[in-house]
């Protein structure tokens, strides 16, 4: 961390290196870019009355790292495991197309800020855990999807894996996510919506 200009400086140039990726990855064709975990509530300071200067300007340097994208091209970011109801209208603020959270371990507990605060945007709660082996059966799969119904409705809810799965193997990752992708089907049949 450079001790020679204040962090929102150096966030706010790592925002302008970023947005010169985003484009050139939309300028590729790419449709769906993820600008991944900020890691807003990692770097909230000691002192609470800190909180507001630091998320206005880290929620900026966000917003600035994906405002170079044209509308049809999807923005999607990424909140790891974290305890952010506190600062989940800031999260809202960022503005990202779809946020992905990893939600499973905590059986979509996460989702409870959703109760107090409306998202427009669209939510991709983790239904499996990619850090264990263990591939979950479609039961599993759908008590989550349930459960997250509870809080966002179809529409808005994106079905996914936690996080990425480069800790996974092949056989693995096939087994989890034809379970993930029969579950979302079948629920999306029984329901007659458009569960994501």
């Amino acid at each position: 961390m450079r001790d020679d200009q204040p962090r929102s400086e150096t966030c706010k140039q790592i925002a302008l290196a970023t947005r010169d990726e985003v484009a050139d990855l939309e300028a590729a064709g790419i449709k769906v870019i993820q600008i991944d975990e900020p890691a807003i509530r990692e770097g909230l300071p000691l002192r609470r009355s800190h909180w507001p200067e630091y998320l206005n300007w880290s929620v900026n340097a966000f917003r600035l790292a994906s405002s170079g994208v044209k509308d049809s091209t999807q923005v999607h970011t990424h909140m790891c495991y974290s305890e952010f109801n506190d600062i989940i209208e800031d999260i809202v603020k960022m503005d990202a197309d779809v946020i992905s959270i990893e939600c499973s371990r905590s059986r979509m507990e996460l989702l409870d800020a959703f109760h107090r605060v409306r998202c427009p945007n669209e939510i991709g709660p983790g239904v499996y855990d990619i850090h264990s082996p263990r591939v979950p059966a479609n039961e599993e799969i759908k008590y989550l999807l349930q459960k997250a119904l509870e809080v966002l409705p179809s529409g808005q809810l994106w079905v996914n894996p936690d996080c990425g799965l480069k800790t996974r193997g092949w056989p693995e990752v096939r087994a989890a996510l034809t379970n993930m992708v029969k579950t979302a089907k079948e629920m999306r049949a029984h329901r007659g919506d458009c569960l994501g």
